[in-house]
């Protein structure tokens, strides 16, 4: 005896709208997936600017590592995760010479902590494409101490697909413990605080 099954039309209804689900988010999945995507720098302008008793002083940042998870669709920028930054104390090159750039790794006492490093943990994105305002919460880590530090950016999703982020920040040497730079015996002294002022370009790393 053979029997046969037949779904009445609820049943019907009811399998459609689970395989209709089922279709839309493996859909969404998809593109999220797609979406998001490694980055790293491809293009960076970095500067540290400061004072002292003789002169107002900048610094150039000539090597800077960037890399990170964004996601992209279109130009809406939605997430930004697992940002880190590195740049060797030594890449920093003042437009005063070499005595200040001796100063500076004398500051950071490079040879012990040869690296500045920035580890992003959370990021508060608003705006809408393909300009935002992101506040990225995270830790700096200088001359062997680490401390919580708050940027404010701004971002921009460019037509190709990359994200350029630009911003500054002010930074107290004390608060890492590092001893301002002086010079000809203590008579020239650089000011506590500086301000650091970035404008990266990011590409997708495929």
């Amino acid at each position: 005896m053979t029997y046969t099954f037949t779904p009445d039309k609820q049943n019907q209804s009811q399998m459609k709208t689970h395989q209709h689900l089922l279709i839309v988010f493996l859909a969404f999945a998809i593109v999220t997936v797609l979406a998001q995507a490694p980055y790293k720098n491809k293009t960076t302008k970095m500067s540290v600017t400061g004072s002292s008793t003789l002169h107002e002083w900048e610094s150039d940042v000539t090597s800077v590592d960037c890399k990170g998870s964004f996601t992209v669709a279109g130009n809406q920028l939605t997430e930004i995760k697992n940002v880190q930054v590195t740049i060797p104390v030594t890449s920093i090159k003042s437009t005063k010479g070499k005595t200040m750039d001796n100063k500076t790794y004398e500051a950071f006492n490079s040879e012990k902590n040869p690296n500045i490093q920035y580890r992003l943990t959370t990021a508060k994105i608003s705006g809408s494409g393909p300009e935002y305002t992101v506040v990225a919460s995270g830790n700096l880590t200088m001359a062997g101490t680490t401390k919580p530090v708050e940027l404010n950016t701004k971002a921009k999703v460019l037509g190709n697909g990359e994200v350029q982020i630009t911003g500054s920040h002010k930074i107290n040497m004390k608060d890492f413990n590092m001893v301002p730079p002086t010079a000809m015996m203590g008579t020239i002294k650089v000011g506590e605080e500086v301000t650091v002022n970035f404008d990266l370009t990011l590409t997708p790393n495929n």
